[in-house]
């Protein structure tokens, strides 16, 4: 299928926290993440819907040994073989602009972080791959604004948990996002925006998001934006924490933090 896209599409970024058996320090980086963003478009006519969502994987969290975060034997590290990974739910996109610079709007979004030691993805099509395993935490985040000047966007967001739950290394190790960056997640992101990324014929790759099976289905198709970012701890977390036990949804006023098991 031969899709002619045109129009800016959106860049976006993820909110993820780093695990380490000390508590990251106010300031220091945690993670980072590498991600694509996943534009919606409509599966016929390639016209945006305005909306969209991102994956993204972790080659990098603070006093996690790099072997953990890929699956085990893994010669390539990379979304093929990360094994923690996160997904945004369905984003709103709006714009404004100010001379040579466009302002882009990102709406409040939820955005999952999944633990699957024995699963991975085949490619960044396979979006289902990076919402497979179990839930480890989850972030709410307010709007945010990309700031974008020829075509390269510089975001920055933060936001903090509303979920986190235990998790078990191969080494036995209990991990636990919120534990460790109870702050949550300070991330500075650049994307490419309106660079697509292509198919062998020269054309945006399509994704098809309107029959996912994971937890969230952005229920349209889809052009892809590359992006990373790094994360920070922004506070020592004395406000906001997570407990254990709580589940999804909650937020971030209404839960604390409890210790590893």
């Amino acid at each position: 299928m031969k899709i002619r896209v045109t129009g800016l599409l959106f860049g976006a970024l993820a909110s993820l926290a780093g695990a380490n058996a000390q508590i990251v320090p106010v300031g220091s980086v945690g993670q980072h993440l590498v991600a694509r963003f996943y534009g919606g478009i409509n599966c016929t006519t390639g016209a945006q819907t305005g909306f969209g969502t991102a994956a993204l994987y972790l080659p990098y969290v603070a006093g996690i040994p790099k072997a953990y975060l890929f699956k085990a034997g893994a010669t390539v590290f990379d979304e093929t073989t990360a094994v923690l990974t996160g997904v945004f739910g369905n984003v709103a996109l709006s714009q404004s602009s100010n001379f040579n610079v466009t302002n882009v709007y990102l709406g409040p979004q939820t955005v999952s972080y999944y633990y699957h030691p024995n699963v991975t993805a085949t490619d960044w099509t396979n979006f289902d791959a990076f919402q497979s395993g179990t839930l480890v935490a989850t972030y709410q985040v307010g709007e945010d604004q990309f700031t974008i000047i020829n075509g390269v966007a510089l975001g920055v967001v933060s936001g903090p948990f509303t979920y986190s739950a235990d998790f078990v290394l191969p080494d036995g190790t209990i991990a636990n996002l919120a534990n460790y960056m109870p702050g949550g997640g300070t991330f500075t992101t650049m994307a490419a925006l309106g660079t697509y990324v292509t198919s062998s014929n020269g054309q945006p790759q399509v994704v098809n998001l309107t029959t996912s099976t994971g937890p969230f289905a952005l229920g349209s198709c889809a052009v892809m934006t590359p992006f990373a970012g790094t994360g920070t701890n922004p506070s020592s977390g004395t406000k906001g924490k997570v407990s254990l036990n709580d589940k999804p949804g909650g937020t971030a006023d209404e839960v604390s933090t409890g210790s590893p098991k």
